[in-house]
């Protein structure tokens, strides 16, 4: 492990880079080397890297929409080498991850809450997005923090020259977007919204449940969620250009229950998360072979779940009262900058080296008060506060090159250099990065790439599923920083129309912590390292994806075959299933566009059931009579395996303006099988122990109308 010898050593490396690059660019400012061929730039930073997936916006905004609102994360989900965990959920298990392992980035901003409702649906508003890179495996080194994945997404600049925008609505959200020049060709603006309209239809109608109820006890509640995007473009010159870029999501749920009787109950839940973030991206050209970005952001996610309860009775001697009640505060503050160059010396090399610093700041803490009221006593009171706050700085420096090395040879070498640093202690990490291309003959290539990645903040999580509960936390001195390492290469092959890749993968994981403390829905904010325990995990499998596009058709087909370990010693001190541990994942997409005004989509899931813990044995002492029940390892029982279709169709209309009318009819599950969410294990009529498998999402269509102007 590099200690901080290694660390200042590699720094000094990158600076002494830079200056190099510096004095080049000088002495080279007013030669002839400004002809470069743009499109062999692009080839070349597009396709050396295995793993990476590019999806337009314009790809993201069609297809099946379940609920009737896109989302990025679930078009993810269908990739190959993703594992979706949960149904319905915005889960993203990739190469054998945790899911809270994956760097999701907004516009340059590291993102730690990118789910809505629970997690069923993300928090990427696709009427606001541009692009979207998608990285599995052969990570550049420009990127770090996470193990397992990048999800790089990037907004639309706003247009300079007319105003346009679109309006929306689904079967539980309501979206608008408008975009347009403030000063035209110099300054522009894109805005989105988005919000949910269910407590529209809820009050109402938890209002007239109480009115019509003849029980003293009323009930109120509902739930809500928005959020925005907003950005403002301003082109100083040919060689300077500022992006201003905001965002904020919030959900809220909230739930009470009232009596007036003389013996009352009151109960009151509020639970709020979301997150903010705000960011300055300046992009100049100091040269025509050297580009820089300066990014300088905010960004906070946090929740705050609390609930109060009190029981009043009264007495002949006056009123009896108790109460309680508990607020748990979890948030993580980010303040950081990234400068970024990229430096183009000739035609078949591109060079990029930059640096990066956070400040992180994770704050926890639980407020709880207790109170009795007895007539003719003195009322007591108990109130207090715990938990604890964490502060962490992270920088890094980076240096990766791409070049040519011979007309069929593409090589992208590159290290990172990371430190972490909190009161305890200071962690540092070297992460070489390399990848390979080698192009075979005009339509086939092979590639070749090996990562390392390190991770220092942690999720502190009791439920696999997305809840505000979960908090994040940093690396201590009993819970260290995460790392991993992974070899990928493939075959890519491109004949006519189709197109053809197979690639594999080997990922080891180190440090990974998993909960092993008792069933709770909220995890321990105060020394909440003793409720977890580390160990590593394996996976390793193969990729295939084929797709066939033609103007009119396009079909894909992916498979992914996988293996996923874990150990931990705490458990099992050998190598057990992970409960994504999926063996086979198919997955049939389809589109049909037959005239500009009609598409039809369809979209088959399959994947090997996920796994769970049973118990193994079932075993009766005298003279204790009820059973106890053994369990033979984690994970040792597989849930029947997943599959779901599902279809959807545009039909759009044109008006005399120009403006477009699109209606989008969606079938999630169209032949309505039930997946097996959980099991148990039961006793049938002879006694004999069963496992019951127990589904819950039917068949589900939804109706969303957008009119684009």
């Amino acid at each position: 492990m590099p200690g901080a010898k290694h660390i200042i050593l590699a720094f000094a490396a990158v600076a002494l880079a830079a200056v190099n690059v510096f004095a080049q660019v000088v002495e080279r400012q007013d030669t002839l080397e400004t002809s470069y061929v743009t499109a062999v730039r692009e080839k070349m930073r597009n396709t050396t890297q295995t793993g990476l997936m590019r999806l337009d916006g314009e790809k993201l905004r069609t297809g099946v929409s379940a609920f009737g609102t896109p989302d990025v994360i679930k078009q993810l989900q269908i990739l190959p080498g993703v594992a979706a965990g949960n149904e319905l959920m915005s889960g993203l298990y990739v190469h054998g991850g945790d899911g809270n392992d994956n760097l999701f980035l907004l516009d340059g901003v590291p993102l730690y809450n990118i789910a809505h409702f629970g997690g069923f649906f993300s928090s990427f508003n696709t009427d606001v997005v541009d692009n979207l890179d998608f990285y599995k495996s052969g990570f550049p080194a420009r990127y770090g923090g996470r193990l397992s994945s990048v999800v790089d997404v990037e907004t639309s600049e706003g247009d300079m020259q007319k105003y346009h925008g679109n309006v929306s609505i689904g079967l539980i959200d309501g979206r608008l977007q408008v975009e347009g020049p403030i000063v035209k060709g110099k300054t522009s603006f894109n805005f989105g919204l988005r919000r949910s309209w269910m407590d529209v239809v809820t009050i109402p109608a938890i209002a007239y449940a109480n009115r019509h109820n003849d029980s003293e006890v009323t009930a109120d509640g509902g739930y809500s969620m928005q959020d925005i995007n907003g950005r403002i473009t301003h082109i100083f010159s040919e060689r300077s250009k500022l992006n201003i870029n905001a965002f904020w999501g919030r959900d809220r749920l909230t739930a009470s229950l009232k009596s007036d009787e003389d013996t009352a109950m009151n109960l009151g839940m509020s639970t709020v998360w979301g997150t903010l973030a705000a960011s300055a991206n300046w992009e100049y050209e100091f040269a025509k072979n050297l580009k820089s970005r300066l990014l300088g952001y905010y960004s906070r996610s946090g929740s705050d779940v609390g609930y109060d309860f009190e029981i009043k009775s009264k007495t002949d001697d006056g009123v009896f009262k108790m109460s309680m009640g508990d607020d748990n505060i979890c948030s993580v503050s980010d303040v950081g900058f990234k400068y970024d160059f990229n430096w183009y010396p000739d035609s078949f090399q591109h060079v990029r080296f930059g640096a990066a610093g956070v400040w992180h700041h994770y704050d926890t803490h639980r407020d709880y008060t207790q109170g009795r009221s007895i007539p003719g006593f003195k009322p007591e009171e108990d109130k207090g506060t715990e938990g604890k706050d964490y502060h962490g700085f992270e920088p890094a420096l980076y240096i990766e090159d791409e070049i040519a090395i011979a007309y069929n040879f593409t090589l992208n070498a590159g290290l990172r250099a990371s430190s972490f640093t909190t009161k305890e202690r200071t962690w540092g990490r070297l992460e070489p990065r390399a990848a390979l291309k080698w192009l075979i003959y005009k339509d086939l290539c092979f590639k070749l790439s090996y990562t390392r990645m390190s991770q220092y903040s942690h999720l502190v999580s009791a439920m696999y599923i997305e809840l505000p509960t979960n908090s994040w936390m940093p690396s201590t001195t009993s819970a260290g920083p995460m790392m991993s390492n992974q070899i990928a290469g493939g075959l890519y092959f491109t004949p006519g129309q189709f197109t053809i890749n197979i690639e594999g993968w080997y990922k080891t994981m180190h440090s990974m912590l998993s909960y092993n403390g008792a069933n709770a829905f909220y995890p321990p904010l105060v020394n909440w390292e003793k409720s977890f325990t580390s160990g590593k995990g394996e996976s390793y499998g193969l990729e295939y994806e084929t797709t066939w596009k033609t103007p009119k058709v396009e079909l894909s087909a992916y498979y992914t075959l996988s293996w996923t370990w874990r150990q931990f010693n705490a458990y099992y001190p050998f190598p057990y299933p992970d409960r994504n541990d999926n063996r086979h994942k198919i997955n049939l997409v389809g589109t049909w566009r037959p005239t500009k005004r009609f598409s039809l989509y369809f979209n088959w899931n399959y994947h090997s059931g996920n796994r769970i813990t049973l118990p193994s044995h079932v075993v009766t002492y005298s003279p204790y009579p009820n059973p106890t029940m053994l369990y033979e390892s984690p994970y040792n029982a597989q849930l029947p395996d997943y599959h779901r279709l599902d279809v959807g169709a545009d039909l759009s209309f044109f008006n005399k303006k120009g403006h477009r009318w699109n209606f989008n009819l969606s079938i999630y599950n169209v032949y309505n099988h039930l997946n097996a969410s959980f099991a148990t294990l039961d006793t049938d009529e002879n006694g004999d122990y069963i496992g019951m498998a127990y589904g819950l999402v039917p068949i589900i269509p939804t109706l969303s109308v957008s009119y684009r102007f």
